[in-house]
């Protein structure tokens, strides 16, 4: 997934932030990982481009890149929380279990479940996270496992 670097600038730009060396070098480290990165992993990538960029500082610009929607958190396939670029305003996740890599999907009709879970618990649900996990088609081919078609099942 692409990053938009202009329109990332013009969104911090409009909360009186800038694009700075220091978050470019993060938003770039993400940007060019071929699956979900790590903040450790960010820190190592970026610091290539920008050496004086602290661990704090990559913390701080992962949260502040997935709060405006540029970047998406995941749990990578050892468990821990990771981040790829945001495809979509809404979107969720199926994340390769094996190599971890990530694919974005838009469609999810989860209005019954909010509905049903509002109802269990009292809780008005303002928002929603939903991500599966599974074996890509390339990991999958390497394993001699069957394609499975939609509507399979699990």
């Amino acid at each position: 997934m692409a990053l938009d670097a202009d329109q990332i600038a013009q969104t911090l730009a409009a909360r009186g932030l800038r694009l700075t060396r220091q978050r470019r070098a993060v938003l770039d480290a993400v940007a060019e990982a071929s699956s979900s990165v790590s903040p450790v992993q960010v820190f190592d990538a970026a610091r290539e481009r920008c050496p004086e960029l602290g661990l704090t500082t990559v913390y701080r610009t992962l949260d502040l890149l997935s709060e405006i929607g540029a970047l998406r958190r995941v749990h990578g396939p050892d468990h821990c929380e990771a981040f790829v670029p945001a495809g979509a305003a809404h979107g969720h996740t199926v994340v390769c279990s094996r190599c971890g890599r990530v694919m974005e999907f838009t469609e999810c009709d989860m209005q019954a479940v909010v509905d049903a879970a509002a109802r269990q618990t009292g809780f008005r649900i303002t928002e929603h996270f939903l991500q599966l996990s599974g074996v890509c088609p390339a990991c999958g081919e390497r394993a001699g496992l069957p394609r499975r078609a939609a509507g399979d099942g699990a």
